[in-house]
């Protein structure tokens, strides 16, 4: 390291945060680790490992079996913490089955157990720097040891089932090579690597997913980075922290729709992504890096005891940002500039984002192929339009059509120009003839087969069919302060629904209730607004009601048929109307006294 400078502060808000949480922790739950998923037990062991070796904590010292004479409260807070670790270590052992695996949801799962050994390589490596343990952390040192090496050559032969299983699996053989060395672990962790890193051209790995780009990903090549010497991963977490740069939201999210996994459905708390940040930024001396990682530290932390440790193992983390880092207050809703830029694409994702002044426009249109159906790993998201103004956030935008139950819309192609983006798509549906002659069988029976909407037996590929389709092409354009949605079909003529998504807590006006649809609300005429503070979005114009045009959200029969749904959660209002020809809607942002 270039730098030796100890960022204080930074370090005293995590051990702050961290003995908050393992106070809270041993106040109220620690009675049911004999319960907890060995995932949890460790966490909760990792944490207690790491105040009750920290000198600033509260839970350093004699009561907490540290390292040294009394913490900031004199040891009082620290007392019961041996017992407690020692509760975690018994849970610990009883789910490591004769393999060395843990058992859980997935069975004995290697990638499962390594996200569990991950963090016990990391508690080991902090009790290992106490220079004189008590009698606690020195139980906790060979127990640990212990179950780390049970459970070696189960990782070492194991396998996986999700792309970032296989960095997770090699960054715990990786850490574990570091401790107890062994030729066939590091060939394993070369075997595992060969393979490439999934990466996308524009940064992405390809799950596409923040959650797992920040909890498993960038975090297991790191490690890898470190304790195994492929210091070239560095690159593939500096591209990935980059791509992000731009999908930073003011209210301390990211964005995810675009995900293949389940945060393409939530509300991404960015937290997770600050010791990535932090890390690169101070290595490389990067100012982008810095200013994301200064705007994160406003946040609050995310589990601030296992950050605690990983400052107490990595030099980089806890040294001073770069001089300059452009950071938010923890009251400012700002981003830094290198977050905010005016705009940002995600080609292999199919997502665009645009900026000018308080509006933020977000499209996508990056979908996969359903062929297979809806199922764990596509990216299914059906949102394909958000805008923001300052606090006022229409968080979804999604099109909804009548045309045999197929669900709604999901852009097959995806172009832009500039500020517009132009998404389509083309559906088609069969009513099918009587068999031919030669394809009859007597006894009427033929093979069960998918005909792409449903399954039976009447032979779909041997019949004529009739054809009706439907196009559907959705233009977005991002303008000073305002998107402009247009909406084409050709094809079919029948009924479409509109709905927009707004964040719960504003007001809605201009709008009237939607009959049959609880707290949902329908725009029939003119133009409708949604206010938080002194934020409005305006939103319109309306079309009139139609019986025959119901103003609800249909997630189609892949949903239905097994009673689920894809529905997102917030004040909706619904415009309908036909499919036949064009329609133009504004949402256009403000601000004022409300």
């Amino acid at each position: 390291m270039e730098t030796t400078t100890t960022d204080t502060a930074f370090r005293a808000q995590v051990v702050a945060a961290a003995d908050r949480s393992v106070a809270a922790f041993l106040a109220t739950h620690d009675d049911d680790a004999a319960a907890l998923p060995h995932r949890a037990a460790m966490g909760r062991l990792l944490a207690l490992a790491a105040v009750t070796t920290e000198p600033g904590s509260a839970f350093y010292g004699p009561g907490g079996d540290g390292a040294g004479g009394g913490g900031s409260t004199g040891g009082s807070a620290a007392d019961g913490t041996g017992d407690a670790m020692r509760r975690c270590l018994d849970r610990l052992e009883q789910l490591q089955g004769p393999t060395g695996l843990f058992d859980g949801t997935n069975l004995c799962s290697p990638p499962d157990s390594a996200f569990t050994l991950n963090d016990a390589c990391i508690a080991l490596g902090i009790i290992r720097a106490v220079e004189a343990p008590g009698a606690a952390l020195a139980a906790a040192d060979g127990r640990l040891a212990g179950i780390i090496s049970r459970a070696t050559d189960a990782l070492v032969a194991g396998g996986v089932h999700t792309p970032n299983h296989r960095w997770e699996l090699s960054a715990a053989l990786a850490r574990i090579n570091a401790l107890q060395p062994r030729q066939d672990i590091a060939d394993r962790i070369d075997e595992w690597l060969a393979e490439g890193i999934d990466q996308l051209p524009d940064g992405m790995y390809s799950e596409r997913s923040a959650l797992y780009a920040s909890a498993v990903t960038n975090p297991s090549l790191l490690a890898i980075a470190d304790h195994a010497g492929r210091t070239e991963l560095l690159d593939n977490v500096r591209r990935n922290l980059t791509a992000f740069l731009p999908w930073f939201n003011p209210d301390g999210t990211l964005e995810s729709v675009f995900s293949r996994r389940q945060d393409q459905w939530m509300d991404f708390g960015a937290a997770p992504f600050l010791p990535l940040y932090r890390r690169l930024a101070i290595q490389d001396a990067n100012p982008d890096f810095a200013a994301a990682a200064a705007w994160l530290g406003t946040l609050p932390l995310h589990e601030p005891a296992k950050l605690l440790a990983l400052l107490r193992l990595d030099p980089w983390l806890h040294a001073a940002l770069p001089e300059g880092a452009a950071g938010a207050t923890a009251t400012d809703s700002t981003l830094p500039g290198p977050l905010a830029p005016a705009a940002a694409a995600l080609e292999t994702c199919g997502a665009y984002r645009f900026r000018a002044g308080s509006a933020v426009t977000t499209v996508y249109g990056g979908c996969d192929d359903l062929v297979p159906g809806v199922v764990s790993g596509l990216a299914s998201n059906p949102t394909l339009l958000r805008f923001a103004h300052g606090a006022a956030v229409l968080s979804g935008v999604r099109l909804s059509r009548s045309f045999f139950d197929l669900g709604p819309f999901r852009s097959q192609h995806t172009v832009r120009d500039g500020a517009t983006v132009r998404l389509s798509e083309e559906l088609s549906a069969n009513f099918y003839l009587p068999l031919p002659a030669a394809r009859r069988r007597e006894d009427g029976i033929y093979a069960l087969g998918h005909e792409g909407r449903f399954s039976a037996s009447m032979d779909f590929p041997g019949r004529p069919t009739v054809v009706h389709r439907l196009g559907t092409e959705v233009t977005v354009r991002a303008e000073q302060g305002q998107a402009v949605l247009e909406l084409d079909f050709d094809g079919a003529d029948t009924a479409f629904a509109l709905e927009l998504t707004f964040r719960s807590g504003g007001v809605l006006d201009g709008v009237v209730p939607a009959s049959g649809t609880p707290e949902a609300f329908q725009l029939v005429q003119g133009t409708g607004s949604y206010r938080v503070g002194s934020d409005t979005i305006e939103f319109g114009p309306g079309l009139p009601a139609d019986p025959d045009a119901p103003p609800a959200y249909n997630p189609g029969e892949n949903y239905r048929y097994l009673a689920g749904t894809n529905a997102s959660e917030g004040l909706k209002v619904f415009i309908t109307g036909r499919t036949a020809g064009s329609h133009r809607f504004v949402l256009r942002g403000s601000s004022g006294t409300p």
